[in-house]
């Protein structure tokens, strides 16, 4: 086998290109990824060029955000992915992925074209040795995503909510014991809950609110900024349980009581969340990430950007 150590953070799009390339001329028949979402990113995006005969990402067309989950125009052979998550990211559970245009300053999705057949081992053992920042970090990011799933349905969720609500109450819980130190078994608990957030259910309703705030934060900061999705989550969550406040009070109180916490604040999840964070201690600012006030209005023009319609 060949090894490609070319990921990098955030997948620059030319690291995909690089490891198709290498994947071709060794006539691979499949792919081991051990990693985060870089890497998972970068392995997705290497399994599509190569099932689909293309050479560079460049021949592909970038998907919008609100369609990631539509079935892809186009069928392939499927290639296979053995996917060993280290973090709490969990890309290598999604259909699609996304690589970092530094040109652009834009990050660009793609559909995986249902042509990536993937394994994932999520091994405590393995995790244990992924360094504490990063960790706490990515768990962050999959509760951000986790009270997003919750907290935007416009209504009770009979298939979605307990799982939910059980995973949610483990991530409170569990993360700031799985840190520094942190056993295998402390880490297999958490990656245990994390994927529970993933799993798909059957989802009844509408979402009252269509775009989640710290999802599109996270994702211009990490594609103007380069700052860790992980460690932008810390930051941005906080602000998008506040801006949606309206349209998620009822759903955030629900939330807080089955989570054991009170339900009368104006924002009901702050609080226990401003605790959860002081306890990690984890970014909570935009200066702690190293941000500097003269690139926030690209920040918010590459939030836009994710925000424009559909074929706009």
């Amino acid at each position: 086998g060949v090894v490609f150590d070319g990921s990098r953070p955030h997948t620059p799009v030319e690291t995909v290109d690089r490891g198709a390339a290498a994947a071709r001329a060794a006539r691979a028949d499949g792919l081991v990824v051990v990693g985060g979402s870089s890497a998972v990113d970068c392995a997705k995006g290497v399994a599509v060029l190569v099932a689909s005969g293309r050479e560079r990402v460049a021949e592909l067309e970038p998907i919008h955000f609100e369609r990631l989950f539509e079935a892809p125009r186009e069928t392939h052979p499927r290639f296979p992915l053995l996917a060993v998550t280290t973090t709490l990211s969990f890309a290598e559970f999604l259909p699609f992925w996304a690589v970092r245009r530094g040109d652009l300053l834009r990050k660009l999705p793609y559909s995986d074209l249902e042509c990536v057949e993937r394994t994932v081992f999520l091994d405590g053992a393995l995790a244990a040795h992924t360094p504490e920042d990063v960790w706490l970090e990515t768990g962050v990011k999959a509760l951000d995503d986790a009270l997003s799933a919750y907290c935007r349905s416009a209504a009770p969720e009979p298939f979605l909510d307990p799982v939910l609500v059980a995973a949610i109450g483990q991530l409170v819980e569990g993360l700031p014991a799985s840190g520094t130190g942190g056993s295998a078994a402390r880490r297999q608990q958490i990656l245990t809950a994390c994927w529970m957030t993933k799993l798909w259910l059957p989802r009844l309703g509408a979402f009252a609110v269509p775009a989640w705030f710290s999802t599109t934060a996270r994702h211009s900061l990490g594609a103007v900024c380069a700052v860790p999705h992980g460690a932008a989550s810390c930051v941005a969550l906080p602000h998008a349980l506040r801006h949606h406040a309206d349209a998620t009070r009822s759903r955030q109180a629900a939330l807080a009581s089955a989570l054991g916490g009170k339900t009368s604040d104006e924002v009901p999840l702050a609080p226990a969340l401003g605790a959860l964070l002081d306890r990690l201690r984890v970014p909570r600012r935009l200066r702690d990430l190293g941000i500097e006030r003269e690139a926030l209005a690209e920040v918010v023009s590459a939030m836009l950007f994710l925000l424009r319609p559909p074929n706009s």
